[in-house]
């Protein structure tokens, strides 16, 4: 590893921690929000654009953070010069991640309050759990993570 195991420790901590927060937590109060409020249902070619449109932009966009994470890798330097440390670099490049599938969950609530259909929302939520699921903060990735930081 490229740092002592208690800083690595604590990173992946917080990065479970955020994970938890954002990909678990924040969809459950939005799925929550939505029970709450009624909207009356609305139709029409505006709307069934709209939530075509946000469904694939939701099956496209996270796939934009290995862009971002390969950015970030390249302008790391681990020679000290520097400003975080590997670990904070693992969950600000996890962070990111998060936030890109969390949107997902985001546009399926929009899209409920734009057109009253729970079912329209609902559907974001499969695309999202895919999502979740491949940026899940895991003990592989930081190893995979820590040797690219190596190379370097």
């Amino acid at each position: 590893m490229t740092e002592p195991n208690w800083n690595y420790a604590r990173e992946f901590k917080k990065s479970k921690a955020l994970a938890i927060a954002l990909l678990v937590v924040a969809p459950v109060v939005y799925l929550l929000v939505a029970c709450m409020i009624q909207i009356d249902p609305r139709t029409g070619g505006e709307v069934d654009m709209l939530f075509y449109v946000l469904m694939i932009v939701a099956m496209v966009q996270p796939a934009a953070a290995l862009l971002i994470k390969r950015f970030h890798l390249n302008r790391y330097r681990p020679d000290g010069t520097s400003r975080m440390s590997p670990g904070q670099l693992f969950t600000s490049i996890s962070v990111i991640e998060f936030i890109l599938v969390e949107s997902v969950y985001i546009y399926g609530l929009v899209v409920y309050i734009i057109t009253g259909h729970m079912m329209r929302m609902l559907s974001f939520y499969p695309v999202a759990v895919i999502w979740s699921v491949i940026y899940w903060p895991r003990r592989s990735a930081w190893d995979k993570f820590s040797r690219v930081i190596e190379v370097k």
